[in-house]
């Protein structure tokens, strides 16, 4: 059994850890600013909720799942207790080179699961130090694995990744809404229409998928001359609407690049 220890039980590293106590060959150990939260993830997980101290001792694999404001309050710790781990990055905007200085290896993934880890469907990029070893890498990435798939990126096109999945899931489910009100302006109740618009969003990803035909050439199918279809796609180009989502992408995306300024300025 691997001992597996996450610092920080908020949404992100609670949903990782229980997907991982499922797996009998990880005991995790857990550490929280706030200890009941910990303890009632540890209960919930059958973990060990702990010290910082305790929790450095037994784990060689430690999780950063911690807000990027509060990593530095930590590094003097995970420095001077640290020696030899390998780290497991959440922290949003906070670089490999940034997380290299402070805990002082190059043994670094950063990994950015959007929220739909919590149901084991996340969409999870992986950016490792390029010193990091590989069977470490490939650990990770089974890791990331058990809460959903796995890309690994540059950590040059983070931010894109952001913009792209980790944010657009919000985008989404602005559009299954905004979708599901236009069927309650045409006399459908809210739920049905949510179900409808959720249930063909999955049949047009499988389409996708299972097809390997691109987006335009499906939905110029799907436009016969002169019907309902084409009416539609009229009122989404006069609105706008592709170059909105683009401009939406580039918006999180420069965000995330602003964070990540950010957070070397305060290291």
């Amino acid at each position: 059994m691997k001992n597996i220890g996450f610092i920080g039980c908020g949404v992100m590293g609670g949903a990782i850890a229980k997907a991982l106590s499922k797996d009998a060959r990880f005991h995790i150990y857990l550490n929280d600013s706030r200890p009941e939260q910990a303890e009632a993830l540890a209960h919930e997980t059958s973990a060990t909720s702990c010290s910082l101290e305790v929790l450095l001792e037994n784990c060689a694999l430690i999780v950063l799942a911690v807000k990027p404001q509060v990593l530095p309050s930590l590094y003097s710790s995970l420095r001077r207790l640290g020696d030899g781990k390998r780290w497991i990055s959440l922290a949003a905007g906070v670089a490999l080179e940034t997380l290299e200085k402070q805990l002082g290896t190059t043994q670094i993934v950063r990994i950015m699961p959007n929220i739909a880890a919590q149901v084991g469907k996340a969409v999870t990029a992986l950016s490792a130090h390029p010193q990091a070893d590989s069977d470490f890498i490939e650990e990770v990435a089974a890791i990331s694995r058990q809460f959903g798939t796995s890309y690994s990126i540059p950590e040059s096109q983070l931010a894109a990744f952001i913009g792209v999945s980790g944010s657009a899931i919000a985008t989404c489910f602005s559009f299954f809404h905004g979708i599901a009100m236009g069927g309650v302006d045409e006399g459908l109740p809210y739920q049905t229409a949510l179900a409808l618009i959720r249930d063909t969003t999955e049949s047009a990803t499988a389409l996708m998928r299972e097809t390997g035909r691109n987006p335009i050439e499906l939905m110029t199918n799907v436009c016969s001359a002169g019907g309902t279809t084409i009416e539609a796609m009229k009122v989404l180009a006069e609105g706008a609407f592709e170059a909105t989502l683009m401009e939406s992408v580039t918006a999180s995306s420069e965000k995330a690049k602003a964070l990540e300024m950010a957070a070397k300025n305060r290291s």
